[in-house]
């Protein structure tokens, strides 16, 4: 014979378990409206370039510059970039988007898009994501410089508005970890952001990007 009490016992164990875990999607949603301003920021985006903060970084070299800035050789074409934010300590999203930046590298290389597109990613962990550890994450993602680059913000106070800009929400989970969403950000060759992307469609994302390059030398007929 069951009895009803283990039973109601594990109903209620199991809603308390679905509970918590509508309460963390809620915090990490705004309360759920982030679904929608997310769809209503990546249609904005396709209408109408949307400007960002011009703020200084520190990439994985040491080197300070505009966080979007292409410090490469000047080129005749300035390139499109394919944006991604993350922690490296984070173990979640943040290692699904590194696996997304490789695919994106591994695309570009292979159809030789370098010369009109390159990938940065932005640290929303900049205490921690110094450029020594920012090099350790290259060189385990073996990114290429001439195609990668990883920065961190060089004033943390100026991150909230940087991530707003983005669409980015970051709310702290224990231990030493951070909830987040995620998303392919495409800047045009002006470095507006120009379309979003899901974090699981790279290569949508270099499609995307590959539309944007200006001028009749645009790769859009590379091969792929």
């Amino acid at each position: 014979m069951i009895h009803p009490r283990p039973l109601a016992l594990t109903a209620l164990a199991t809603f308390a378990v679905a509970l918590a875990g509508m309460v963390a999607f809620a915090q990490l949603t705004h309360g759920f409206t982030a679904l929608t301003s997310e769809t209503a920021r990546r249609d904005a985006a396709a209408a109408v370039p949307i400007e960002v903060p011009v703020l200084t970084g520190i990439d994985q070299a040491g080197r300070r510059h505009a966080l979007f800035a292409d410090i490469e050789p000047v080129r005749a074409t300035p390139r499109v970039t394919i944006v991604d934010f993350i922690c490296t300590r984070c173990v979640g999203g943040s290692s699904a988007l590194g696996g997304s930046h490789q695919q994106l590298q591994a695309a570009i290389q292979a159809r030789h898009l370098e010369e009109w597109v390159r990938l940065v990613t932005v640290s929303f962990d900049p205490l921690h994501d110094t450029p020594a550890t920012l090099a350790q994450y290259a060189h385990q993602m073996r990114a290429d410089p001439r195609v990668w680059t990883l920065m961190s913000p060089q004033h943390a106070e100026q991150l909230p508005g940087l991530l707003a800009s983005f669409g980015i929400v970051v709310v702290p989970a224990p231990p030493d970890q951070f909830q987040h969403n995620a998303a392919l950000h495409v800047l045009d060759a002006q470095g507006r952001l120009a379309r979003i992307v899901d974090p699981d469609d790279p290569l949508g994302a270099l499609d995307a990007a590959l539309l944007l390059v200006p001028g009749p030398a645009s790769p859009r007929g590379a091969p792929t």
